[in-house]
């Protein structure tokens, strides 16, 4: 199956155990803000209202967050194994190079459009979006892991070839 064939790419989320523990930690930090309004109620003078109001922001906003970390963890991982485990060696030649501001006062991210094939990889196009690397100019080859059958890739090595 080629990308021609309605495949379309996917950049991974990779991360090791150290990423996975961070965002579950965080998950578990966001989940335990929302509770503290509640508990403060119970064991300070604090009037209700203030705990509403404190409250609904809470649930609304913070609440969600824990669930996107705790399931980007799992992102993480389930991407991470599915390359190691089905992953095969490939390059990607960057095509196209755009710098773009993310507008939140962090440096430019890079967004570069590939073209990646390997021995055991159909040659397909991708987009990759990261940090502005010095390897990433126009007409690089970069070493990339590809799991072939729909194109999920991440721009690293992550077994010996």
């Amino acid at each position: 199956m080629t990308a021609g064939e309605g495949v379309t790419a996917r950049q991974a989320s990779i991360g090791g155990t150290g990423t996975q523990v961070a965002l579950r930690l965080c998950a578990v930090m966001c989940w335990l803000t929302v509770a503290m309004p509640v508990v403060m109620l119970f064991t300070t003078e604090i009037p209700w209202w203030a705990v509403v109001l404190a409250e609904v922001p809470l649930l609304l906003i913070v609440l969600p967050l824990g669930f996107v970390l705790w399931f980007d963890a799992g992102e993480h991982k389930r991407d991470t194994e599915r390359l190691l485990r089905d992953g095969r060696p490939a390059v990607a030649e960057v095509v196209e190079v755009e710098l773009v501001d993310p507008g939140d006062g962090d440096s430019e991210v890079a967004v570069l459009r590939l073209r990646i094939s390997g021995d055991d990889v159909p040659p397909f196009e991708a987009t990759h979006r990261g940090s502005a690397e010095p390897e990433f100019r126009l007409g690089a080859l970069l070493y990339a892991t590809v799991d072939p059958t729909d194109n999920l890739f991440a721009l690293k090595r992550l077994r010996a070839s």
